[in-house]
């Protein structure tokens, strides 16, 4: 938060009178906060009193009617009006003030869920909700970045930058200086930007100098810029302390109140990382598909699709290596029960060619003590059974298609995925997507529908806890 209070005081001077040497005075008499400030402030206000982004922006905005640099006119129109309502902003004004959800939310779902109420009351078009996102994001990603380094190399900043790249789409993969001058107002023209500089920094103040001397939206650029090497670096106390002097009263004790509540949940960001980490390898070893020793050390973890698996080929003894007596199942295969108390049907509509289709139908028998999963099939539907007990817990139905293809058209989901943490129907259909993808062998793709189970469980993860 006070990274982009930084950036914005830096840049305030620059905003309409670019500067692009590198080497200017970091604080002169020039500068001062602007609505940038305003609005951090206000959105950190509001999570700290519990009430909305709205209320908040719009007593903080009256508070102050003329900043240095002034609001642009639909936003100052909306801060006087009786009932504002969301104008379908994509200015970069959603991302530049976005940055206390990302410190106070520690779980990626609330991160997301604020950042998008932050900007939509008002910049409710789909840039000004992405913009806001992927830059709380990339500040909740980069959040601990430093602890127990002594140094922060390119590859660690891209490294956590990339999930908010892939997620938002944005290319960073540019020259910094076909930008150069350009004055973009939208979060589009601006939060690749941000980030792009960002992954080229090597420390807080240069990644501010990098933003402000672009020639570019001086102040929003350095908020935005700011609040993420925040993140990542800390900031310098002789910063801190002179930027802080330019704030009244009222806004430092706002600074104040939110740093400690932040100090009270930081330290256990780290560990919360370490915790979600040994969370994923333990669900990779219970939902992983095939032999998870092989998977682990990089070789093919599949099994051989020598014949057609059928509901007697569940494995007779989880604890004997010698699996396969066909015939001989110890272990019953069990339906999943349909009251809604047991399981929930959702409606897919996955392509299949005819070669997967084939491919599929000859089922899963586990070869290793390793492989938690059975899967047979009937001729309409693939049944995904858990290999020590039976039950199972995935049922896709299927039918063929007019070109001689197929259409995976449903999924029945069993309850009992929530014991090994699958919370709902939104990562359970991540959960067969992989499998499937798994089954078929298409490595690259299995491996990437694997992280997209991941982030729904992320998701789900904090929104069963909270």
């Amino acid at each position: 938060m006070l990274g982009a209070i930084i950036g914005d005081i830096i840049g305030s001077r620059w905003e309409f009178n670019p500067v692009s040497t590198y080497d200017f005075e970091l604080f002169s008499g020039e500068c001062d906060f602007t609505d940038d400030t305003i609005c951090t402030v206000a959105v950190a206000d509001a999570l700290l009193k519990g009430v909305s982004f709205a209320v908040s922006l719009k007593a903080w905005c009256r508070k102050y009617p003329d900043p240095m640099g002034g609001y642009g006119g639909r936003f100052r129109d909306w801060t006087r009006s009786v009932r504002p309502e969301p104008y379908g902003s994509f200015g970069n004004g959603s991302a530049m003030r976005v940055s206390p959800v990302a410190w106070l939310n520690k779980g990626e779902f609330a991160v997301r869920r604020d950042a998008r109420l932050s900007a939509a009351c008002t910049h409710n078009h789909p840039e000004g909700l992405r913009g806001a996102e992927a830059v709380a994001y990339a500040i909740h990603d980069c959040l601990g970045l430093l602890y127990g380094k002594t140094r922060i190399g390119r590859e660690d900043i891209l490294s956590a930058l990339s999930r908010t790249l892939q997620w938002s789409g944005y290319d960073i993969g540019f020259d910094l200086e076909t930008v150069r001058g350009k004055f973009d107002e939208t979060c589009q023209g601006t939060v690749p930007v941000a980030l792009k500089i960002i992954s080229i920094s090597t420390d807080f103040e240069d990644a501010v100098r990098r933003a402000v001397s672009l020639g570019a939206d001086a102040d929003t650029l350095g908020a935005i810029v700011g609040s993420i090497a925040e993140a990542i670096w800390g900031i310098p106390e002789s910063i801190k302390e002179k930027a802080l002097s330019y704030l009244p009263q009222e806004m430092l004790s706002v600074v104040d109140e939110f740093y400690g509540r932040v100090d009270s949940n930081f330290p256990d960001v780290e560990e919360e990382r370490r915790g979600m980490e040994e969370q994923k390898s333990l669900m990779y070893w219970n939902l992983g598909l095939g032999n998870m020793l092989k998977a682990l050390a990089g070789e093919d973890a599949m099994p051989r699709k020598t014949r057609i698996a059928t509901p007697l080929d569940i494995p007779a003894d989880a604890n004997v290596p010698q699996f396969l007596r066909q015939g001989e199942a110890a272990v019953q295969v069990r339906p999943i029960p349909l009251s809604p108390e047991a399981s929930s049907s959702v409606a897919l509509g996955i392509p299949v060619t005819a070669d997967a289709m084939e491919l599929l139908s000859m089922g899963h028998i586990p070869e290793a003590m390793e492989d938690h999963w059975f899967m047979y099939c009937d001729g309409s539907h693939l049944r995904y059974c858990r290999s020590r007990s039976g039950d199972v817990w995935l049922e896709a139905g299927y039918h063929a298609t007019d070109d001689g293809n197929y259409l995976i058209d449903s999924l029945r989901i069993s309850r009992s995925v929530s014991s090994l943490g699958v919370n709902g129907d939104y990562p359970a259909v991540k959960l067969f997507l992989y499998l499937i993808l798994a089954e078929l062998g298409f490595n690259d793709e299995s491996k990437r529908a694997w992280e997209d189970y991941l982030g729904a469980w992320e998701e789900t993860r904090v929104t069963v806890g909270e």
